[in-house]
């Protein structure tokens, strides 16, 4: 019987989107402004080579977190900059996504709030350079940060997913087993490896109609978010 249910975040709850290109300008004219002078084509790349961190370290599952990233940065740019000024970039860096936050996938506020009347509700989500305290601000815009009973994010864990230690923590604060609970998920390689690997149910949100994994097998696929409803159903 299942009694717990647990989400991804982006691609699942949001739609991705991306503010590199936000970051980026806002770095190059925060240097100007200090009168801290490099060609545009060098800070790019000390930009992109630092905070493609994550693609490169992926596999450890070790969380990369922001202030780490800028001073790869500052260590590809040889440049030396005070703890105050490294603090308004991270700052900035972090808070950018308020600006303009990632919108709601379709049915996704319907889905949660019937699933909230009889199960607990959990959220389970790799974060880049936005930590969880911005995104359960954006949650909250929404009006749906109320369906959750806890959210787990690698920032304040300190590891990706799939390693174990954030379905572990998930589930620990749900008070669920593994048997009696199920995640849903975008991506093969951390949602449903990661829950899986944990014993978990798993239901894989492929509304992109990507190709199939013959190493990782889901227990369910959709298509639409909602179709999570019917499935918990047929389980209890």
């Amino acid at each position: 019987m299942i009694q717990a249910i647990t989400f991804d975040l982006w691609n699942t709850i949001f739609i991705n989107k991306f503010y590199s290109d936000l970051r980026l300008k806002y770095l190059i004219q925060f240097l100007e402004s200090k009168e801290i002078l490099y060609s545009l084509d060098k800070i790019k790349v000390a930009f992109r080579s630092a905070f493609s961190l994550a693609e490169r370290y992926y596999n450890e599952n070790n969380h990369i977190y922001t202030e780490d990233r800028i001073a790869n940065m500052l260590n590809i740019l040889n440049l030396d900059m005070t703890k105050t000024h490294k603090n308004l970039i991270k700052e900035e860096f972090e808070r950018i996504m308020l600006n303009d936050p990632p919108s709601l996938k379709k049915g996704v506020k319907e889905t949660l709030e019937e699933l909230s009347l009889n199960y607990k509700i959990g959220l389970i989500s790799n974060t880049g350079i936005t930590p969880g305290r911005i995104i359960n601000k954006v949650f909250q815009e929404y009006d749906v940060f109320k369906f959750f009973n806890v959210q787990i994010y690698s920032d304040e864990i300190g590891f990706y997913k799939p390693h174990p230690i954030l379905f572990k923590t998930a589930l620990r604060e749900l008070k669920s087993s593994p048997q009696n609970s199920i995640h849903i998920g975008d991506k093969l390689e951390t949602d449903i490896k990661g829950a899986k690997d944990f014993n978990m149910f798993t239901i894989w949100f492929n509304d992109s109609y990507s190709p199939n994994s013959e190493l990782i097998q889901p227990d369910y696929e959709i298509h639409d978010i909602s179709e999570v409803i019917q499935i918990i159903k047929k389980l209890n």
